[in-house]
């Protein structure tokens, strides 16, 4: 009798410990630090404005305050059941934000939602993550832009039975190259036409694959240029001010064979004749970035023959300015000089070094700016100085500029299509009047269907959409979207879909 007492009793006990092992760990317990996004830094319990987390008049008091674009790796061990959270766009966001989310389990797509926006209802979400070992979310901007992108991961937690999940940051991937070596007879490559103003600084490298030392020739070029026959550099400035097109026959012979190509100069007002190629500095090196960086990469741009199939601009990007405040003081000082010239900070000693020695290898250097008071990380804007900002680029000599909106949101109080033509018309103007070809990018995600007025205001390419942010999926939605605008796109007028990210480089952190 006291036998069956104890089976019972140990029956009774083993359901109970079985039910207990399943456990509640919410998000905002994690560390958060590794959640990796396009701006700001994830908040616990708030949004990432610092306001209160609302969604749709409800106040929640746990959960993770992100911003598009946006992603999260979590690892498992298998034994995790569920993830559940409410999910919306902070009604304290300040403005039209959009967003949309995506989970996926290992390789698959757990759950996508549509596209939500300020004062929607917010979607509660409860996937079945039993046995992943990992799950990444995605947070994606919308499909407009990224202001306003505040998304409340609201009360977000997962039913675990085994160990903690924890944040962890992007898993490694095995880099592998699979494009095959180029020949080692000469090829020539790159546009078939290039397009410059008569009497500017002119400059191109002969883009050319095969086995060095090349011997470069180039016949019928227009008077006032010159080809450096050893590294297949064209500079100078083309004396005649008449608008025409010359026909020059580039060649290129070593050892193992010639290559001969006609190259069109179209000499008159259309610059950015085929789309733009080069590399931007942000997704590498972020608020890192200095002189030296800039330089290593033209360095590169050569050595690994990026160069020689047409890759032509080494631009910089944002924090190469003074900012107000920073965590490096070395990026700290007085936004201007007494004359109200831009002072670049002191990592970058001298901006006409930089773009003498880009230009030495026969590319070409760009930079960046807002048209706001600040950019979007806080460093000096062009706003009440643009005329002299535009002569200083000339100056130092760069080559291609992108003109960000950023703080501009803060000096207008709407988004009518005039308010969003305007500084890019006043920009586009001045950039003209300087006695060097610039190419002008607007940088401003796609608002207002830019791509439909982008040429009218003087640009030669256009952002299409908000930021590509870190992950190949997103990729392919701006890149699907992208390819619906073609009809707006033609020779000094092109569609931007932001980047061509080849892989994961560098750190936000």
């Amino acid at each position: 009798m006291k036998f069956k007492a104890l089976l019972v009793l140990v029956m009774l006990i083993l359901p109970m410990v079985a039910w207990s092992a399943e456990r509640v760990v919410w998000l905002d317990e994690l560390d958060i630090s590794l959640i990796q996004q396009s701006w700001g830094t994830p908040k616990v319990g708030k949004a990432v404005n610092d306001k209160p987390m609302m969604l749709d008049g409800e106040t929640f008091e746990r959960g993770v305050g992100t911003h598009a674009e946006g992603v999260m790796y979590v690892a498992l061990d298998g034994n995790a059941k569920r993830f559940q959270m409410t999910v919306g766009i902070n009604d304290n966001a300040g403005g039209p934000g959009s967003a949309s989310i995506a989970i996926y389990s290992d390789a698959e797509l757990l759950f996508e939602s549509p596209v939500f926006r300020v004062g929607d209802a917010p979607i509660v979400v409860d996937v079945d993550i039993s046995g992943a070992k990992q799950i990444m979310l995605t947070i994606k901007d919308g499909g407009d832009d990224i202001s306003y992108d505040h998304v409340n991961l609201a009360d977000a937690r997962f039913i675990v039975e085994g160990d903690d999940p924890q944040i962890v940051a992007r898993p490694e991937e095995e880099a592998v190259i699979l494009t095959p070596p180029p020949p080692k007879e000469p090829r020539i490559n790159g546009p078939r036409i290039y397009g410059v103003r008569p009497g500017v600084p002119f400059i191109f490298r002969i883009p050319t694959t095969g086995e060095r030392p090349i011997r470069f020739a180039a016949d019928e070029l227009p008077e006032g240029l010159t080809l450096d026959a050893d590294t297949g550099i064209i500079t100078g400035a083309i004396k005649s001010e008449t608008y025409k097109t010359y026909f020059v026959m580039l060649k290129a012979e070593n050892t193992h064979g010639k290559a001969e190509r006609e190259l069109r100069i179209a000499a008159g007002d259309k610059l950015a004749l085929t789309p733009p190629m080069g590399w931007n500095h942000w997704y590498a090196h972020y608020d890192r970035i200095t002189d030296a960086m800039m330089r290593e990469a033209a360095d590169i741009m050569v050595s690994t023959g990026m160069a020689d199939v047409g890759y032509q601009y080494v631009n910089i990007d944002d924090c190469w300015m003074n900012a107000p405040k920073n965590k490096d003081p070395m990026r700290v000082g007085p936004l201007r000089d007494d004359n109200g010239v831009l002072i670049p900070n002191k990592h970058f000693p001298d901006m006409n070094a930089m773009t003498d020695f880009i230009h030495a290898k026969g590319l070409r250097a760009g930079t960046y700016i807002s048209p706001g008071p600040l950019t979007c990380a806080g460093f000096a804007g062009s706003y009440k100085h643009e005329a002299l900002d535009a002569r200083t680029f000339a100056d130092w000599g760069f080559d291609f500029l992108k003109y960000d909106w950023c703080s501009y949101s803060n000096v207008v109080k709407n988004k009518h299509l005039e308010t969003l033509k305007k500084p890019y018309i006043q920009m586009s103007a001045l950039l003209r009047e300087q006695s060097r070809d610039i190419v002008f990018n607007l940088c401003q995600y796609g608002m207002g269907r830019v791509w439909e007025w982008g040429e009218e205001v003087g640009g030669h390419c256009w952002r299409t959409s908000g930021d590509l942010g870190f992950e190949l999926t997103r990729y392919h939605d701006v890149a699907k979207r992208n390819a619906a605008f073609h009809p707006h796109a033609h020779p000094g007028s092109w569609n931007d879909p932001d980047y061509l990210q080849i892989g994961y480089v560098g750190n936000a952190s």
